[in-house]
């Protein structure tokens, strides 16, 4: 006849040991990854210090140079600004001139067109 409860007891004691050793390869693979981690970290930090140590000097001038360079065409590029927007205004008085020397009408004002009194200096006649 099979005895139940020491069966039970059995299996019982058997997946506290393969809990317990399951646990115990989880910490150690905790304390190895922690261990490899922290290695990697130092590694990278002696590497970066030491590529910054040998082309440091190499970043900051390509750095520098870049920016001078942005400064200059940011400069040029407002210089063409105001080179185009200075002979669109001569070109804009020249027109100005132009239509002025065109024109045959008595110039007035624009916002004296409807004025009453200006009718009587852009008559036709000045025969009374």
């Amino acid at each position: 006849m099979v005895n139940y409860a020491e069966e039970m007891d059995r299996i019982g004691d058997e997946c506290r040991r393969i809990s317990a050793a399951i646990s115990e390869d989880l910490i150690d693979i905790n304390r190895r990854t922690a261990d490899k981690s922290r290695e990697l970290a130092e590694q990278s930090a002696a590497a970066m210090r030491e590529f910054w140590a040998e082309h440091g000097e190499e970043i900051a001038k390509a750095q520098a140079e870049a920016e001078e360079k942005e400064r200059q065409e940011v400069e040029a590029r407002a210089e063409q600004e105001r080179l185009a927007a200075e002979a669109r205004e001569q070109r804009e008085a020249i027109a100005r001139s132009i239509a002025a020397r065109k024109s045959k009408d008595v110039v007035t004002p624009i916002d004296e067109d409807d004025d009453p009194e200006s009718e009587y200096y852009r008559r036709k006649s000045w025969l009374i």
